[in-house]
């Protein structure tokens, strides 16, 4: 009797504690994010995005590529089609998750822009992400069940990746569950639900049990634009953890926690500044080539001190440069001079990556391309900077003044200052307009600017895609060759791929449409009591897969 009566009392309590009012087992994780909420592809967004939108692959905290829906993946047909095992799970309604669920997710994923870069090497994806072909055509097939396949147009090793972004999540809705009116969401594979204001997301995990009791059963994502405050917010212990969407309230985080807390993230992409090329003075393709011909980038990098911002002289960040060979760099360059004779130019710096390639009679007489220029020395490099600006129209009695727009923020103004101090060597005037992103993405998309900061970065190692978002009608530029050498890189196989991207980037520093000036960065405090996040270029550290101790 004593025993049935304790069974009876454990499955009580187990039927109890299965309710959906009760709370999992686990830890509690905070989150402050220093930037903007409101954008649709804030970080806030991002974390949230992790936690409630499963993806067929997933990340870890070190940002490698690890199981999510799909347990196992293998590419077959020379890496022209990847066949990934679903894992046996179950939607929240209790229907098992098949294979024609994941295709039909795809499909709907790939008529949003936002999804684009993940879709490029898939076949039928240009036609079907431009409109100009119906869903069905996408490469995406579901032979059985538990089976998906996914045929490329060329061998993608980088699709794995892009598989792990929340944007390509399988759920059974367009918009994520979590933003779906309470008890009118449909079923989710989510572990986690989201609720409260976007400035104040709450997530706490589905089900009883939460994983091991360090896992945070809740996760409280809070935004601010007040880095300041967060970073005093995590010194006294309030917080666990700190976020900057990029550079911002670095300064604050440097000064105003112990360093041990400090982690940076080295990111797959560039800090710089877009330029207008279709109208105003930097529709000369001269005027922008020697701005960024003007910029001592060692020197600014070196200011901050951490060597995770590297000085980026092109359009693709070093780490993104090791397969793709830039053109030779140029010795004994000659060059016409102004009167017809022919003046020597100087060789570019041999400290900048060892010494020149090109010999010869052809080096001797070839002209240097803007690729070619940005690997010369700074002295070198402001002498032609000067020369094209002349050549341009711009002088002393005619000078050029132009208006950088710039989120608010000490980090961003003591980069620009240093900018305008060396463009006014050239008699360049430069203004800095502090106004907020979403207004200076709203002004960048009309035309109605100078220069805008840019610090766009990707999740994944894919020079095409960070390329690809200064091809023409992307933007406020426009570079048909350098279009038709990336139309020929994606359709390449992957050993001829990287010397078209290495053209194309070549073909667009002619007249760069931003102006370089180091890698982009993302900065984090992390507390004692926070275990497994680990510094990497995909900025991977989801917040359910942290052990929380409590211990600062």
């Amino acid at each position: 009797m004593m025993v049935r009566n304790r069974l009876l009392v454990t499955a009580l309590a187990l039927a109890l504690a299965g309710c959906g009012n009760s709370k999992p087992e686990g830890a509690r994780l905070t989150v402050t994010v220093v930037g903007d909420a409101g954008r649709a592809d804030s970080l806030s967004t991002r974390l949230e995005a992790e936690a409630t939108q499963p993806t067929l692959i997933a990340r870890d905290g070190a940002g490698q590529i690890v199981a999510g829906l799909a347990t196992s993946w293998r590419f077959v047909d020379d890496g022209r089609s990847l066949i990934l095992r679903l894992r046996p799970v179950k939607w929240s309604d209790g229907k098992a998750l098949e294979s024609n669920d994941v295709v039909t997710a795809l499909r709907r994923a790939a008529t949003r822009r936002e999804s684009a870069m993940a879709f490029s090497g898939l076949a039928g994806a240009p036609a079907v992400v431009a409109g100009r072909a119906p869903v069905t055509r996408l490469g995406v097939l579901a032979p059985i069940p538990r089976v998906v396949e996914l045929r490329l147009e060329a061998a993608s090793p980088l699709l794995l990746g892009w598989l792990a972004q929340p944007g390509l999540a399988i759920t059974r809705a367009g918009k994520s569950p979590a933003t779906l009116v309470a008890g009118k969401s449909p079923a989710t594979l989510a572990a986690y639900d989201a609720s409260g204001p976007v400035e104040n997301r709450r997530l706490t995990r589905r089900g009883l049990i939460a994983a091991p009791d360090q896992r945070p059963a809740e996760i409280s994502v809070t935004t601010t634009a007040n880095s300041a405050a967060a970073v005093t917010a995590f010194a006294r212990g309030d917080t666990d953890i700190v976020i900057g969407e990029g550079l911002a309230g670095l300064g604050d985080a440097r000064t105003g926690a112990r360093p041990d807390a400090l982690r940076i993230d080295p990111l797959w992409g560039v800090y710089g500044y877009v330029t207008n090329g279709l109208r105003g003075p930097l529709a000369d393709p001269r005027v922008r080539l020697a701005l960024a011909l003007a910029v001592d980038r060692r020197a600014l990098a070196g200011r901050f001190g951490i060597n995770a911002m590297v000085p980026v002289e092109g359009l693709l960040p070093p780490s993104l440069m090791a397969g793709v060979a830039r053109p030779a760099r140029m010795a004994g360059v000659a060059r016409p001079a102004g009167d017809g004779a022919t003046r020597s130019t100087p060789t570019p710096d041999q400290g900048n990556g060892g010494p020149a390639a090109a010999t010869g009679d052809a080096a001797a007489t070839a002209t240097p391309t803007g690729a070619d220029w940005m690997r010369f020395d700074i002295t070198a490099r402001r002498a032609e900077a000067q020369r094209l600006l002349a050549a341009a129209g711009w002088s002393a009695a005619r000078p050029l003044r132009l208006v950088l727009l710039l989120p608010p923020g000490r980090d961003h103004r003591s980069v620009a200052e240093s900018v305008a101090a060396e463009w006014a060597q050239l008699g360049v005037g430069l203004a800095v307009s502090e106004i907020g992103v979403a207004d200076i993405e709203r002004l960048v998309a009309r035309g109605e600017f100078d220069l805008a900061l840019t610090e766009a970065s990707l999740p994944v190692a894919d020079a095409a895609a960070l390329l690809a978002r200064w091809r023409c009608r992307a933007g406020p530029h426009c570079n048909a060759a350098a279009d038709a050498l990336l139309d020929a890189a994606l359709r390449a196989p992957p050993e001829a791929r990287d010397a078209l991207l290495a053209r194309a980037e070549a073909a667009l520093l002619a007249g760069p449409p931003m102006i370089p000036l180091f890698t982009s960065i993302r900065w984090a405090l992390v507390a004692r009591g926070v275990g497994g996040w680990v510094p990497n270029r995909a900025a991977s550290h989801p917040l359910a897969r942290l052990t929380v101790t409590r211990r600062r």
